[in-house]
């Protein structure tokens, strides 16, 4: 089940982040207090009882100083940005990302959020997510290597359409 992070989680939640890095970047206790502080969503995958997925989504006007998420916010007066999903390899292919971006599609359009923004690791190749992305419709806008020489991000968007109003 899909459900908001609670602090009972934090144990679990750092080490399925340190088990994605470098998919995902590092996550402290400090940046994990900011996602909780300053997150649209901070939602897990729990299973079994065990935290098998996260996501986390944050908005337009947030402190988090990472420059991937100052890149869109450079770019858009309004949009939500998908810091990070994170699934055990146990889970990986079964939907879950798919339904955690879902959630979070939903809830940027719930705020009137017009693009949901996220990047993707080229440098190291993560093809995966590339084609995750791809196939949930976003379209790469730029790139940018923003620790270094060793590393380069594909930056992604998918442009939020408000829901199509139908007649009664």
């Amino acid at each position: 089940m899909i459900r908001s992070y609670t602090a009972a989680d934090q144990e679990a939640l750092l080490a399925l982040n340190a088990a994605n890095v470098p998919d995902v970047g590092p996550m402290d206790e400090d940046k994990l207090a900011l996602f909780v502080a300053e997150a649209l969503r901070l939602d897990v995958v729990e299973l079994d009882g065990l935290i098998e997925g996260a996501l986390v989504v944050l908005g337009d006007r947030t402190s988090y100083r990472s420059p991937n998420y100052r890149w869109f916010a450079e770019r858009h007066e309004r949009f939500a940005y998908v810091d990070r999903v994170m699934l055990s390899e146990a889970t990986r292919g079964q939907g879950w990302g798919q339904a955690l971006y879902d959630l979070a599609v939903t809830t940027a359009r719930a705020l009137g959020k017009p693009v949901l923004a996220a990047e993707v690791n080229m440098l190291p190749p993560n093809p995966r997510s590339v084609r995750f992305h791809q196939g949930f419709g976003f379209v790469e806008v730029g790139r940018q290597r923003p620790y270094g020489p060793d590393e380069e991000v594909a930056m992604f968007e998918l442009s939020l359409d408000p829901e199509p109003v139908t007649a009664r």
